[in-house]
């Protein structure tokens, strides 16, 4: 009986460059073609956040003295937060200073009580560090508090508990998660989130004042 001898690797190798030349060229073009791309889109991103922080870093004393309205828009030659989001900011794109521009941003609007247009900031903010980023969601809760927006403030301070490392940021917003729901009048909401904050971070300051609100509300449940 005739025994079928398999091709060796080799010419197996062959067999589809042969077959498929075209589109083996084309694709170490693009191969290429995307390693050179990285390599300038890598020094792109490096220089566009050494412009960024140098931007940045002229508004932060606008910030300190309270001055929104300038560190918003800018003034003459200087860049201000929104100009600076516009052009470094973004979830694949945006370098990390242009990133925090964007959460300075909304958070200017919200102190200068323009609540609306601070919640549509807090909603596009990308940022890495899991501590900024869940200040961003606390941030759209603080806006939803002042348009007495209670249930989706409360909404906005868990996924802020959820998203943040710190254990003492945890437990605060979660407690500004459980106040929502108690001026919502929904106080069995609150009351298990009050409970929760005890339970789960002992001997927190979030915890205390977790405690005494839980008091305060127990007899009206």
């Amino acid at each position: 009986m005739e025994q079928s001898v398999k091709p060796s690797t080799e010419e197996n190798f062959l067999y589809f460059a042969i077959k498929y030349k075209t589109a083996l060229i084309g694709l170490v073009v693009v191969l290429l073609l995307f390693g050179g791309g990285a390599f300038f889109w890598v020094r792109h991103q490096k220089i566009s956040e050494v412009e960024a922080a140098l931007q940045l870093s002229r508004i932060a004393p606008l910030l300190d003295r309270g001055e929104y309205g300038v560190a918003i828009n800018g003034k003459g030659n200087m860049a201000g937060l929104k100009k600076i989001a516009e052009d470094y900011a973004g979830r694949f794109t945006g370098t990390p200073s242009g990133n925090m521009a964007n959460l300075l941003l909304a958070n200017a609007y919200y102190s200068n009580k323009e609540y609306d247009k601070a919640l549509s900031i807090f909603k596009t903010v990308s940022i890495a560090n899991n501590d900024l980023a869940a200040a961003a969601l606390a941030g759209a809760g603080d806006c939803y508090i002042n348009k007495n927006q209670f249930s989706l403030a409360s909404e906005s301070y868990q996924d802020a508990s959820k998203k943040a490392d710190n254990s003492a940021l945890k437990a605060q917003y979660l407690g500004h998660a459980a106040n929502s729901f108690q001026q919502a009048n929904q106080l069995a909401k609150a009351s298990e989130l009050y409970t929760k904050i005890i339970a789960d971070y002992p001997g927190s300051t979030g915890a205390a004042v977790a405690q005494r609100s839980l008091w305060q509300i127990s007899g009206n449940l």
